[in-house]
C-alpha cells in the first residue's frame, strides 16, 4: 500500500519537476536575483560612498581638515618612556622589532604586494611630528591595524615618547 502511494506521488510530481526545469532552461524566465540585471556604477563613476567607520586608511593618515596635528601633552619623562617601552613590546615589536628596525617576527609575512613593515628609525619616520605618529598609531595605516581600541590616548602618547627614544638610540 505504501509503495503504491510513493509511486503515485512520484508519477504525479514528475510533470511539475520537468515543468520547472523547462521553464528555467528553455524559457529562461528572469528572476529578480540575477545580478547582471541591476543598476550598477561603472569603474570610476560616482557616487562614491564614504569608507565605513573603523576602516584602515590605505592612502594616508586622515589628518583633520584644518591640517593641524595633535600636540603631545605627555612629557617624555622616565615613567612615560618606561610605560611606552612595555606597551611597544606588547603591541608594536611583533612587526617593527624590538629596536624599531622593522624586523619583528611577523614582518617576514608582509611581502609584495602587501606593504613592507616600516623601520621606525628611517629618516622619513624620524621627520614625522609626534602628532602624525600618534594619528598613525590611532588610525592604522596600510597593513598596520589601528590601536585605538587597544591603547588609551595616554598610552599612545607614551608609545610615541618611547619611539623617539628608539630613534635617538639608532
Amino acid at each position: 500500500m505504501k509503495r503504491r502511494i510513493l509511486i503515485t506521488l512520484t508519477i504525479l510530481s514528475m510533470p511539475f519537476i520537468l515543468g520547472l526545469a523547462i521553464t528555467y532552461e528553455v524559457l529562461q524566465v528572469d528572476f529578480l536575483s540575477f545580478m547582471e540585471e541591476q543598476p550598477s556604477v561603472n569603474y570610476r563613476e560616482g557616487p562614491r560612498l564614504l569608507p565605513p567607520d573603523g576602516a584602515i586608511p590605505i592612502t594616508g593618515v586622515e589628518v583633520p581638515p584644518d591640517g593641524s596635528l595633535p600636540l603631545n601633552p605627555v612629557p617624555a619623562t622616565d615613567a612615560s618612556i618606561a610605560r611606552g617601552k612595555v606597551l611597544y613590546e606588547i603591541h608594536c615589536a611583533v612587526c617593527h622589532g624590538k629596536s624599531g628596525q622593522g624586523d619583528g617576527p611577523v614582518a617576514k609575512y608582509f611581502q609584495s604586494p602587501a606593504p613592507e613593515v616600516s623601520a621606525l628609525t628611517d629618516d622619513r619616520i624620524v621627520r614625522h611630528e609626534d602628532g602624525l605618529i600618534y594619528l598613525i598609531i590611532t588610525q592604522g595605516f596600510q597593513g598596520m591595524a589601528p590601536m585605538a581600541e587597544n591603547l588609551t590616548p595616554q598610552e599612545r602618547w607614551d608609545v610615541v615618547n618611547y619611539i623617539r627614544v628608539l630613534q635617538n638610540e639608532n
